[in-house]
């Protein structure tokens, strides 16, 4: 998802489910819900309460009652995700069936739907002149090839799922090389992307996110650097010396097909802008 995306979703009003963009991220509508719910649990308090607290409306009713839909059809729709990547490790097609409590070919028919539901993604996002999300056509045939594979025996790519996704993650596409660019050209309101100056030609398959702690359980996340293996320690200690924690976990798989460059930066809030990472760096501009 693109700054521009995300400064969008924070001013969307929602009211009902299919208001909420396709491939949102969870965490995105967790976010939003936790801000309605917030008010209308201040509801509660009494007329007599000292602070001045905002209050929830019939409209935050409809946005938790709309939001909480769309979250329940995205993790439903998430168990052809799980199912991929249950395959992809090592799970046999008997376990998968197992795991969801249906048959082997209940638990198929699932990851098929799923499948041609990504590439489907894919293909709409480039007729459009989007970065594309879903499966690109390699990437299906990939899937539908474990459709077909033995109930009892484990995916052949099982042993080797872990080496490729540490050393084998696709070069960076030119498509996407010039809209990264792009984006650090055109800052947006909400946030804005830079570089942390290193040379790296690598795809990124890690994303090393800057937190500090509050409010809530989630934290904050302040901005991330897209990051190959090879530069996860230099993302670690570059976040460090802005104050935050890094956190670094596993772009998720479409990136591993169409990686950002490694070193780009999304930053977020009032520090916003490549300064807010880059200043730390000695050799950077």
């Amino acid at each position: 998802m693109t700054t521009e995306e995300h400064a969008r979703w924070n001013a969307l009003e929602v009211r009902e489910p299919g208001q909420v963009p396709a491939v949102t991220p969870l965490a995105w509508q967790v976010a939003k819900l936790t801000d309605h719910a917030d008010r209308l649990m201040n509801n509660a308090l009494p007329d007599t309460f000292p602070y001045e607290v905002e209050r929830g409306t019939a409209g935050d009713a409809l946005a938790v009652l709309a939001l909480r839909e769309s979250i329940r059809r995205d993790v439903e729709h998430g168990r052809g995700t799980r199912v991929h990547e249950a395959l992809l490790l090592g799970a046999s097609w008997r376990e998968v069936a197992a795991a969801l409590n249906v048959e082997t070919g209940e638990a198929r028919e699932l990851l098929r739907t799923w499948a041609q539901g990504q590439r489907n993604l894919w293909q709409r996002n480039e007729a459009e002149g989007r970065r594309p999300f879903g499966l690109d056509a390699d990437a299906y045939a990939a899937v539908l090839a474990l459709v077909e594979w033995d109930d009892e025996a484990p995916a052949p790519a099982a042993a080797r799922v872990e080496e490729r996704h540490q050393d084998d993650t696709e070069p960076v596409k030119e498509s996407t090389r010039r809209y990264a660019e792009e984006l650090r050209a055109n800052p947006g309101k909400a946030s804005a992307d830079g570089h942390t100056g290193w040379e790296c030609s690598a795809g990124a398959s890690l994303i090393a996110e800057a937190m500090t702690p509050g409010p809530g359980s989630l934290g904050t996340m302040h901005g991330v650097i897209y990051v190959c293996p090879g530069h996860q320690a230099d993302a670690e200690t570059l976040i460090s010396t802005t104050g935050c924690i890094p956190e670094v976990r596993d772009a998720p798989p479409r990136h591993r097909w169409d990686p950002w460059p490694c070193g780009h930066v999304t930053a977020f809030g009032p520090q916003k802008g490549p300064k807010w990472l880059t200043a730390p760096l000695p050799d950077a501009s």
